[in-house]
């Protein structure tokens, strides 16, 4: 079958008028997904603290942070506001990882990192595991829930102080 000009041209359209519906398929599909069922979506970001705990020392691999009636101090110093630091550990908010997603990850998980919460009115610290991956940190609030949290490790891991 042989084509003419026009009829080359209208191929060319279709084609191109496709392949713009192929790639804006996955997004149209997301937000109709997402109108339909928003309470599935709201309801899998979980808090790391509940709402009523207030952190009162804050134990991470290389700085210990400690409030005290003066404030916050941290040893050894760090080189961002400790007040605005803390606030971000108090809020922070991730998604809820399901075991079968956890198997998953399960290889992707080398090197974890150990921080201690004591909060006020408790004897022992809630201990915190955390993993960093390619793309999140994955989380285990201690009471055996895992959070996915997409932050930079500035915002879990403070960079020190060069005074000293």
């Amino acid at each position: 079958m042989r084509l003419t000009r026009r009829g080359w041209n209208n191929v060319i359209i279709i084609g191109v008028l496709a392949f713009i519906a192929v790639i804006q398929l996955p997004e149209l599909l997301r937000t109709r997904l997402a109108t339909t069922a928003p309470s599935i979506v709201s309801s899998t970001v979980i808090p790391l603290f509940a709402s009523d705990r207030v952190l009162q020392q804050l134990t991470l691999p290389q700085v210990t942070l400690q409030r005290s009636e003066a404030g916050w101090q941290s040893q050894p110093p760090m080189a961002v506001d400790i007040a605005t630091f803390i606030a971000h550990w108090q809020t922070l908010q991730g998604t809820k990882v399901t075991a079968k997603q956890l198997l998953a990850l399960k290889k992707q998980l080398l090197i974890p990192y150990t921080i201690e919460a004591w909060l006020v009115g408790y004897s022992q610290p809630q201990r915190i595991t955390a993993y960093q991956l390619a793309h999140f940190w994955l989380l285990n609030n201690g009471a055996g829930q895992w959070l996915a949290v997409t932050v930079d490790s500035d915002f879990l891991f403070p960079p020190l102080s060069s005074k000293r």
